[in-house]
């Protein structure tokens, strides 16, 4: 009896989550494995990732909070000029960001923090890795969310990986036809 593997149950966020830790992870050792990168990238594509978007993003958390701010005051620019060209930006182009733009409480972060933390594929992080005293009340958001994204993580990584369009899997009876 073979045991089949979970369905997805989980929001496309946390597969795209676990999309992103897996191509961080396989740039990260790309050297090492030359086709895990390009395995990372097919797979989050298949699974639903905005794969150019995707590498947008990795790229600007790599090149820290100063490349962040100058991505988003071009972003902020190239709205101003749209409506220099007589555009108007419906409301859903406005709101696209939802509706918590800005700071956010410290729990609330600290929560996001767990959160990216438990999605990771380094070997280094850890539920120890919490930089909030565990007994805060920001120290538990962050081991909480850590722990549910783990738990996340672990089941969508052991779900099947879809396969590309027109790859139907062969049954094991079936042959390829020939002359």
């Amino acid at each position: 009896m073979t045991t089949e593997p979970p369905k997805n149950e989980y929001p496309q966020l946390s597969i795209d989550a676990v999309s992103i830790a897996l191509i961080r992870e396989a740039k990260r050792v790309k050297d090492k494995k030359q086709g895990e990168l390009r395995a990372a990238y097919t797979t989050a594509d298949l699974r639903g990732l905005d794969t150019e978007a995707a590498k947008v993003a990795i790229k600007l958390v790599e090149d820290g909070s100063e490349a962040i701010d100058a991505y988003f005051n071009q972003f902020k620019k190239v709205g101003e000029y749209i409506g220099v060209m007589g555009k108007v930006l419906a409301p859903a182009q406005y709101e696209m960001f939802g509706p918590k733009i800005g700071p956010v409480p410290e729990d609330e972060r600290a929560k996001r923090e767990g959160r990216a933390a438990g999605f990771s594929l380094d070997p280094e992080t850890s539920d120890k890795s919490n930089p909030y005293d565990i007994g805060s009340i920001k120290g538990q958001q962050w081991l909480r969310a850590f722990d549910d994204a783990r738990q996340e993580r672990d089941s969508i990584m052991s779900m099947q990986p879809p396969a590309p369009e027109g790859a139907a899997a062969k049954s094991d009876g079936e042959e390829d036809g020939g002359a």
